[in-house]
């Protein structure tokens, strides 16, 4: 038995895309590019400032919780952008006693609005009559600027809120 074989003519054109095909979606991925970089740049510094914030109100609620449970009073240190020795930086002790130094992130600033320190006694408490409150800002674009104010309650209650300025 003999099989034949389909030949098909060529038509002389070679597939794939067309210069102007080509063209169109360069000019595409470009317009993608302008529009969209910028706004992916500030929402990475949006971001930064967000996870800082979010840091450091976790780190006052992990100290509230080891000064409840290791029934010993626990302060934290925060060091505001001003200080002259170490800007942008807040201390504590761990629950090993061991001490801990976090850095902030670059261009992020902590502005101790009422506090220098936190601190918690054995009742997850803070002693003091007012709230105390910590502000971590960024210029994100020329025209806007985020804010995270975390405030710590008289009863030891940890609570954040954002603003733009």
């Amino acid at each position: 038995m003999k099989r034949e074989r389909l030949e098909t003519k060529s038509t002389g054109s070679a597939g794939g895309y067309s210069l102007p095909e080509l063209l169109i979606v360069i000019a595409l991925i470009g317009l993608f590019v302008l529009f969209g970089g910028p706004a992916m740049a500030d929402a990475y510094k949006a971001y930064k400032v967000r996870s800082v914030a979010n840091n450091l109100s976790l780190d006052l609620r992990a100290l509230r919780y080891n000064a409840v449970a290791t029934r010993s009073p626990r302060t934290m240190t925060i060091n505001n952008q001003a200080d002259a020795t170490a800007p942008n930086r807040y201390s504590y002790a761990n629950y090993k006693g061991d001490p801990i130094t976090v850095r902030i992130e670059q261009w992020v600033n902590i502005e101790t609005t009422s506090a220098a320190s936190i601190g918690f006694n054995i009742y997850g408490a803070t002693g003091v009559s007012g709230s105390q409150t910590v502000s971590v800002s960024m210029a994100i674009n020329g025209t806007r600027n985020d804010r995270y104010t975390i405030s710590v309650s008289p009863t030891g209650t940890v609570s954040t809120a954002y603003s733009t300025f």
